[in-house]
């Protein structure tokens, strides 16, 4: 009798383990962030950028990992039939020594991207990974590297955001001063743009988040169609003529982020990673409206992105932004003829463009300043 109450015990730890564990590693994690950027206030030296930036990959892997080992228990104990084949992809069971290796895995530790630990384990367990031509992505990944070098260099140099901060800036005339952020927003652009870029290379060379395109990937999530990627794994002899795809590891869709009319597009395209774990674990996690929702999704963000003031003030203002976008759309663009609705896309990307350059001014003035 006293077995089976220990046995029963152990169960309930078990379940309890699986149905808290996302809880308790957020707290954590975003609790030693905030202490790591604050430490020089308890008499503690400031530890180097490179840790800190490693850190905020870190604290993304081991919050998503607990949320997949909670998803997966959940998907586990479900009776729904169509969750079955969802908890057999979403299936984890990592060791102390794998979870180590996942968050200190090279690829992706500076400057993302982020993934799961399900696409950092099918890149040593699926069976079609040797078969997937990843010279090929690479090459065609990192071409766009030396122009976007040469661009950021260029902008850079003519319009560099030392002057944004010096007395000189006054001696221009006004209309100058106000679309200074552009050029310097596009420098900006640039700069990070080569980051994931290469961030994506270092994964693409790897091997890591290569799936068949029939699986309808995700960035940040992997396979949405798992039934297509249950009949390619049946089938060995397709694996050396299936198209396959890196969509998983994509950071950035540059030409969308920059050319999209609004700004709630501009935003969906850049950071595409974080953007689907702020998606997944704090958006949809948030039981409120969607107003709240945003805010909480952006204050979890600016906490991530560091504890400057211009980080909250940029990023929670993008709620208030995109609510205002929402309602002048109703109001101007749904009714509107197919020439007012082109005039009115090319009057509100001047919006959201001097809006975004001057919201990312915030943060990277108020860097400097420190």
């Amino acid at each position: 009798m006293q077995f089976k109450y220990h046995v029963a015990f152990n169960k309930f730890c078990h379940i309890i383990s699986f149905m808290f564990c996302h809880v308790i590693s957020f707290i954590f994690c975003f609790t030693y962030l905030i202490f790591l950027r604050t430490s020089e206030y308890f008499g503690i030296p400031s530890p180097p950028e490179v840790t800190c930036t490693a850190m905020m990959i870190m604290v993304l892997k081991m919050v998503g990992l607990a949320y997949e080992v909670n998803i997966h228990a959940l998907k586990l104990a479900s009776t729904d039939e169509s969750d079955k084949l969802k908890e057999i992809y979403s299936r984890i069971n990592p060791s102390f020594f794998d979870i180590f290796q996942y968050s200190f895995c090279y690829a992706g530790i500076l400057v993302g991207p982020y993934y799961k630990y399900r696409t950092y384990d099918d890149t040593f367990h699926k069976p079609y990974s040797s078969s997937v031509p990843h010279t090929s992505f690479l090459k065609k990944r990192i071409l766009v590297v030396p122009l976007y070098s040469c661009l950021y260099l260029l902008c850079d140099y003519f319009f560099p955001l030392s002057l944004a901060s010096s007395s000189e800036i006054w001696e221009y005339p006004f209309l100058y001063r106000v679309f200074y952020v552009w050029p310097w927003f596009f420098s900006f652009r640039m700069r990070i743009y080569v980051a994931f870029v290469l961030g994506e290379c270092i994964c693409i060379n790897l091997g890591l988040g290569a799936y068949p395109e029939k699986c309808a990937t995700q960035p940040g999530g992997g396979p949405t169609n798992l039934s297509a990627l249950q009949e390619i794994e049946k089938d060995p002899k397709s694996f050396k003529i299936i198209t396959y795809n890196f969509e998983t590891i994509r950071c950035m869709n540059e030409i969308a982020s920059e050319f999209k009319p609004t700004i709630r597009e501009g935003i969906r395209y850049w950071n595409m990673t974080v953007q689907y774990w702020l998606a997944m674990y704090i958006y949809r996690k948030t039981a409120a409206s969607k107003p709240i929702k945003m805010v909480v999704t952006m204050f979890v963000s600016a906490i991530w992105h560091g504890v400057r003031p211009g980080y909250y003030l940029s990023l929670l203002g993008t709620p208030l932004l995109l609510i205002s976008e929402i309602e002048v759309e109703k109001a101007f663009r749904k009714h509107a003829s197919e020439i007012q609705q082109k005039i009115y896309d090319f009057v509100w990307y001047f919006v959201k463009m001097q809006s975004v350059s001057y919201m990312d001014l915030d943060s990277e003035h108020t860097s400097m300043l420190e």
